[in-house]
């Protein structure tokens, strides 16, 4: 297959992935979170309360402590373990 016959027909020589149609492109890709929930994120800890009930709590602001739902779909700020 002589090379001409790879390139797009818009000119550019671009290896595949490159284009926004494209599925293989970074950007077509799912995105990290889809599918998880919020208590497999490496911001989730557990938090034993004064009452000795534990909770999750997300760590991602580092000085507040928000008590979440571990089986709540995961958000954008979602970080894998």
């Amino acid at each position: 297959m002589p090379m001409s016959d790879y390139e797009p027909a818009s000119g550019w020589n671009l290896p595949p992935g490159c284009f926004e149609w494209d599925p293989a492109a970074p950007w077509n890709a799912p995105d990290p979170w889809e599918g998880r929930s919020c208590g497999e994120c490496r911001n989730c800890s557990e938090c034993k309360l004064l009452d000795g009930t534990k909770v999750k709590v997300c760590t991602c602001d580092e000085c507040d402590l928000e008590e979440i739902d571990p089986d709540a779909p995961a958000c954008e700020g979602f970080e894998d373990h």
